[in-house]
């Protein structure tokens, strides 16, 4: 998947007299960290193998490799304040804001105009004393937000965010005032589908639509007792800090309500028309922020500020077992022939002997003129069929 991105996405521009990718996930795990050749590790049961001393670009909207890296921290992270939260009494509860789409507000090139909208209007409303008073009765001591992009066949591009609030127990009753106060800024900044409605009747139907969908709260309550159990959510749920820190990694198809990456999977099978709309999406949250904690929660729950650059970049604890270091000329002809992704599953499978072998056959390949060897371990040969860490390679 990640070489689907990088083609999208290797436009260059001039920067002081010099040409560089607009993208840092162009060079991503290609270009050398500067630290030595690269080398190649894996993990016991040859599962897993990832490259070291490359690039990483640290994106969490454009890399398939990066975002999912990023993600396991930024969860822990939560469930570590959710946990501590729980036990000194409170609770957690989760709310959705969207705004109004369809085809005409998200189609191409709109993507970037409503999340200007959504920004803006998130930003008056949080500020305002009706909003304040709200989180002050429900004794919320601060939040997490994520933004999160959806593309849908019927209604086009459907920017929204989930917040996980940390406030106290029983103030769901109370948090729900918050839906109205949302709906009205809605509709002050005519984005809520009113404009075109004609009848009083239309109008009372929508309003009410417009109540029930905007803004919804709910209680976390079986993940919430989970982490306070164990302090953490299960492997394999998805609920609270997962939703937050993963959701952009669903890949739902564009058949139905997918997210991004969604998109890369069906342009990945030859669908054009998704590969435009990953790129629109890709222009619009470029230099975005996934998740915001309010001012002064980290701290509040004593987590240690970390970037995302330095989370993709440090070296997966799991794979700890040497398997081999490329020379710089073996790593130009892997690039050269885009190989990647085969010789980190030659790596994961067959280790020391799979990537002599494998490279040994890519030299052979490129001194006849052949095309690059396929690789001939266990794993079938379509990458949507491998386990999920190689398939974004």
């Amino acid at each position: 998947m990640q070489r689907a991105a990088q083609g999208l996405l290797s436009d260059k521009r001039q920067l002081d007299g010099f040409y560089a990718y607009r993208f840092r996930v162009a060079m991503c795990h290609r270009g050398l960290s500067g630290y030595g050749n690269v080398t190649i590790k894996r993990n016991e049961d040859g599962t897993r193998a990832e490259y070291q001393n490359v690039q990483t670009c640290g994106s969490v909207w454009h890399c398939p490799i990066c975002a999912p890296k990023i993600a396991a921290t930024r969860r822990d992270e939560m469930d570590f304040a959710i946990c501590k939260h729980l036990k000194g009494g409170g609770h957690v509860f989760f709310l959705t804001a969207t705004i109004q789409h369809d085809r005409d507000r998200g189609g191409q090139g709109q993507l970037a105009a409503q999340l200007e909208k959504l920004s803006k209007a998130l930003s008056y409303v949080k500020g305002t004393r009706a909003w304040r008073d709200v989180l002050k009765a429900a004794g919320v001591v601060g939040s997490i937000r994520a933004l999160e992009p959806t593309y849908g066949e019927l209604n086009g591009w459907h920017p929204h965010t989930h917040e996980i609030a940390f406030a106290a127990r029983g103030a769901l009753p109370i948090l729900r005032r918050l839906r109205s106060l949302w709906a009205r800024e809605l509709i002050r900044r005519d984005m809520a589908g009113l404009g075109l409605v004609r009848s009083p009747a239309e109008k009372i139907g929508k309003l009410r639509s417009l109540l029930r969908r905007c803004f919804t709260v709910q209680q976390g309550d079986y993940a919430a007792d989970y982490v306070a159990k164990y302090g953490r959510e299960p492997e394999g749920s998805w609920s609270l800090s997962s939703e937050l820190s993963r959701s952009h990694l669903k890949t739902a198809r564009r058949a139905g309500h997918c997210n991004p990456w969604g998109l890369l999977l069906d342009y990945l099978e030859g669908d054009q028309r998704s590969g435009e709309l990953f790129r629109e999406y890709a222009l619009a949250f470029h230099r975005k922020r996934q998740l915001y904690w309010s001012k002064g929660l980290k701290a509040h729950f004593a987590i240690d500020e970390m970037e995302d650059d330095a989370l993709a970049a440090a070296p997966d604890k799991r794979c700890t077992l040497y398997v081999a270091t490329v020379s710089e000329s073996e790593w130009t002809l892997v690039l050269r022939y885009n190989a990647r992704f085969e010789l980190l599953r030659a790596a994961a499978v067959d280790g020391p002997l799979g990537v002599e072998a494998y490279l040994r056959d890519l030299t052979e390949s490129a001194a006849s003129g052949l095309s690059p060897p396929t690789f001939s371990g266990q794993f079938t040969s379509h990458p949507r069929e491998v386990f999920p860490m190689r398939r974004a390679a």
